[in-house]
């Protein structure tokens, strides 16, 4: 029994033209589908952003691109020299970020780390004290195995 290929390919073609045209509706720019699908409901328009996330947003985004080196600031000269980079783990991974060779460059001031290092080993030492407190204070006992109820 031939079937008619024509009187199902014509339905057929009349969907996918018309997802194309619903399709072409969402498509960026103005188009002269775009103004009929968003009269329609089938396309939208960005919407301004709040101004809480305005506010939180940088004006000009600097986006970095891929294989490009980020020069790091220097510390500021100090009684100790500063630590040799040595990676592990994860960033054994990446190279070591270029130091500002320029030394009319501004560097970062070694006390801002500094009270940071001293204000991490007293948090961490403070978490240690609440860990040891609490080992201190005892364990609870391990529960009993669930009783299987027996027919």
């Amino acid at each position: 029994m031939p079937t008619d290929l024509s009187v199902k390919a014509l339905p057929l073609s009349l969907l996918l033209l018309g997802a194309a045209l619903a399709l072409a509706g969402c498509a960026s720019g103005d188009g002269i589908v775009k103004g009929p699908a968003e009269a329609v409901g089938l396309a939208t328009t960005p919407q301004e952003p709040k101004a809480f996330v305005r506010e939180s947003r940088p004006v000009q985004t600097d986006y970095i691109p891929v294989g490009q080196d980020l020069r790091a600031s220097q510390l500021c000269p100090g009684p100790t020299p500063a630590p040799a980079y040595v990676p592990a783990g994860q960033a054994a991974r990446f190279r070591a970020p270029t130091p500002i060779r320029d030394p009319k460059d501004p560097c970062k001031p070694r006390a801002n780390f500094e009270d940071i290092q001293k204000q991490l080993e007293a948090k961490q030492k403070a978490n240690e004290a609440a860990g040891n407190t609490a080992k201190a204070l005892g364990t609870t006992a391990a529960p009993k195995p669930a009783q299987l109820p027996t027919n």
